[in-house]
């Protein structure tokens, strides 16, 4: 609800794609970039904004799937 209050004031058209998980998994890391992290062939990751070698946390749930971008706080 907060999202599309900010759209409609700003005059961007609303548009939904609930079936298309790509579509919104770009729209989150393009909105979130500065705290995203790609994913490197040996296995880190490199923050976007200020290049930085990281790591995903051994105990996290996302340790053993390793996907090719990270959003992190």
């Amino acid at each position: 609800d907060h999202l599309e209050g900010l759209l409609e004031r700003v005059e961007i058209e609303v548009m939904s794609s609930p079936g298309d998980l790509e579509a919104i998994r770009k729209a989150i890391t393009s909105g979130y970039f500065p705290i995203c992290a790609r994913l490197q062939r040996n296995g880190s990751y490199t923050t976007m904004k200020h290049p930085q070698t990281v790591h995903i946390h051994p105990s996290s749930g996302l340790a053993r799937v390793l996907p090719r971008w990270v959003v992190y706080h």
